[in-house]
Order: structure tokens, then sequence, then C-alpha cells
């Protein structure tokens, strides 16, 4: 029962964010986009995305490079704005509205980058290497409410009765190696990444009576071994103004973890680990670009990927994910970028989620910076995380309304030697 309850709210920590929802507690969240101009051009990575970012999305792209050198690094905030509501009902059992009883503003960031670099040979139109370091799955999140009795009759009105603290945190972080070839008008690339990190997790009844005893749970979780990622990926070019690609990002295999949870009750404490497994889903994603003939034209990116969860847990539905933007040149070497992001649920056939993305970017001589940001909300129902009965109080039998104000921003820096 004890890793039940760990396990319950972990999912759901997992499924925060919308970038694509991760339903298992073990994956953790993918970020949908590991550069800033792919951010900014709705995720669209597969046709057209140059530097050791391609090793996260379709490595084939690493033979585009024109340089010898590349290098970049990049900074991305997350913030997570997050309401919890129930509602309340008048004498006739109609809903008059919601009170919002919870709320949780917290920012997240990571650090990333790598190196790419072309090889002179005679033999293929390009060859490049590539190495990088990057956050794959994602575990952070935050979430503190006060509770306080607002039904009291006499005696002190409003009084606290206790927080209740959910919070998990950490990452797998890959070290990426991979190579690409172009000929002709095709080009081929694949890559691997090995996952290493851990992330923890607490969900704490703190309560503000002296006769009320304290329950936590905190757990540690990291890989057995080093887990590793497969990815192949290809493009061609049908014509001057059309490039089509594919990428398939396959696990090597079932991930196994160790974790190790304490469970305090009081000053009493309980200790116990043990090993799991998790498999990963695989990400197949096909992709489409235009280049108009003028360069002070839009060009066109659009693609559709499929996340298989369906392997993951059973009753989990593969979720589909489409996404699609346009890059403008406003001037030389100052593309503006605009797309949108339409993904469904694993595990809700009714919830999907849309986000908004948008970018700059700015070329001077072998300097280049680019700006990408994300915006969208994702609204769903939720059983309530912990129980009114913990107080004495009757527990809702009403789902929550949860809404969930999603912002992402990215800076990336790259010089090409």
């Amino acid at each position: 029962m004890k890793l039940l309850h760990i396990s319950v709210a972990l999912l759901w920590c997992a499924s925060v964010f919308a970038q694509v929802t991760e339903p298992n507690s073990s994956v953790g969240s993918r970020p949908g986009a590991f550069s800033a101009r792919s951010l900014g051009l709705g995720h669209t990575f597969v046709t057209s995305q140059e530097g050791s970012a391609a090793l996260m999305g379709n490595p084939a792209t690493l033979a585009f490079q024109d340089s010898r050198w590349t290098l970049g690094a990049s900074v991305d905030l997350t913030r997570v704005k997050e309401t919890r509501s129930y509602p309340f009902y008048d004498a006739f059992d109609g809903v008059l509205g919601y009170n919002n009883y919870a709320l949780n503003d917290h920012v997240y960031s990571q650090i990333e980058g790598g190196v790419s670099y072309r090889v002179d040979q005679d033999k293929l139109d390009a060859l490049v290497f590539s190495a990088g370091s990057y956050s794959a799955y994602q575990f952070d999140y935050t979430y503190h409410e006060e509770v306080r009795n607002r039904f009291s009759s006499g005696g002190v009105q409003d009084k606290i009765l206790g927080k209740n603290i959910l919070e998990s945190g950490g990452d797998l972080r890959t070290l990426s190696l991979g190579a690409a070839g172009a000929h002709d008008q095709f080009a081929l690339g694949f890559g691997l990444s090995f996952l290493t990190g851990d992330w923890d997790y607490r969900n704490g009844v703190y309560f503000a009576s002296e006769d009320s005893t304290d329950q936590v749970f905190t757990s540690e979780f990291s890989p057995r071994g080093t887990p590793a990622e497969f990815n192949l990926g290809a493009t061609c070019d049908l014509s001057e103004r059309v490039r089509v690609g594919l990428r398939a990002l396959l696990p090597t295999g079932e991930m196994k973890y160790d974790y190790q949870t304490t469970q305090f009750i009081g000053d009493s404490a309980s200790r116990y680990s043990g090993t799991s497994t998790v498999q990963y889903p695989s990400h197949i994603a096909a992709g489409v670009q235009y280049r108009p003939r003028n360069e002070f034209r839009p060009m066109i990116y659009g693609e559709a990927e499929v996340h298989t969860y369906s392997e993951v847990a059973d009753g989990l539905d593969d979720v589909i994910e489409l996404r699609a933007g346009a890059e403008q040149q406003i001037v030389p070497g100052t593309p503006a970028r605009f797309g949108i992001v339409y993904a469904t649920s694993p595990s809700d056939k009714d919830r999907a989620t849309t986000l908004f993305t948008a970018g700059v970017g700015f070329i001077l001589r072998n300097m280049r910076a680019d700006f990408g940001l994300e915006f969208g909300e994702l609204n769903y129902a939720s059983d309530d995380l912990f129980p009114q009965s913990l107080y004495g109080e009757t527990d809702r039998s009403d789902r929550d309304r949860v809404e969930t104000a999603l912002f992402r921003g990215m800076i990336e820096l790259s010089w090409s030697l």
C-alpha cells in the first residue's frame, strides 16, 4: 500500500507537463524541443536542426553543417502555474462556482549543449560527428497546500490545520554521441544516448496541532547501470524546394532502477528498498519542409509523431502529436518563427494539449543567438491529492478542477569555427 501511494502521486507529478505528457512515474516528462530554434518552430526538428541538438531529434540533420566546428549551449526556464479548485453548490445541487484552494507557481531550469565536427574527406558530400549532454527526462514538480478549517463554528475562524507538500526533482541526463553523412539528396544519421542521473520524491502531511502526528514519505531513485536509447534518422530532398525526413528513437531495452523509500510517522521511521523496471516508449516521427524560391518568403515545416505509450503500461493509448512551424526572414540574418503543437493524452481520450510557440534568431558572422518560447494551458479533472479525512473532515466526492498555465523559454548561443 505504501508503494501504491507513492506510485499514484508520482504518476500525477509526471503528467503535469504538457510537452508530451508522460503517464508513468518512472518515465518522467520529455521536453518537446532541445534547441531554441526548434522550440520557436512548434517543436519541429525532423528536416532542419543543425548542431548537437540533432542528437536528440533527427541525427541525419547533423550533415547540414557547413563549418568545421559548431559549439552550442542553451539555458531554458519552465514556469508551471497551477490552480486547483473544488465546486460548491446551491440548494438544488447546481454548481455555483469553484473555490480555489491551492495555487502553485514555480520555475525550473536546465543547461544543455554540445559540439559537432565536420570531417574533411572526399567520399561523401558531408560527414559530421557530434557529442552533447541534454536533459532527456525530467521529474521536476512542486505542490504546496495550506489547509485551513473554513467551516468551523465558534472560536478562531479560518484556522490553519496544516500543510500538504508534494515535491519531486531531478532528471535523466544524456551523454549523446552520433554521426551523420550526406550524399546527393540523401542524409543518414544515428545517435546513441546513455542515460544517467537520479530523482527524488517527497510526500508530506505536516499538522499544525502538536497532538497530531506528521506523515512523510521520501524516496530516492537511480538507474541501475547505464540505460541507453538508439536514434536513427534520414532525410531526402525530393526537389530543390521539398525535403522529407524520418526519425525513430528506440529504447535499447527495459530500464532497471533502484529505489530507497523512508516512511516517517512522527519520530519513528521505516526504511525499505528494491528494484523495479520500466519500458520506455518508442518515438516515431515524420516531417516535411518546404523552402520557397525567395528567401524572404516563409519556410514551412509540418510533422507528425507517434509515442508508443501502449508499450509502457496496460490501459494507456499511443499519443499522436502534430506539429507545424513557419520561419520568415525579417531582414537578412534575422529570422522570426512561429509554431503550434497538438498532442493527445495517453490516459484520457477526451483530453488534448495545445501549445503555441514563437522565436527569433540573430546571426552575426560566426555567432548565432536564438530565442524561443512556448505557452499554453492544460485543464483537466483530478482526484484530491490529499484527502480531507487526514484532518478529520469529510472527503470530497467530486473531482477537483485543475488549471495549469505553462510557459517555457530558451536562449541558445552557438559558434561556427
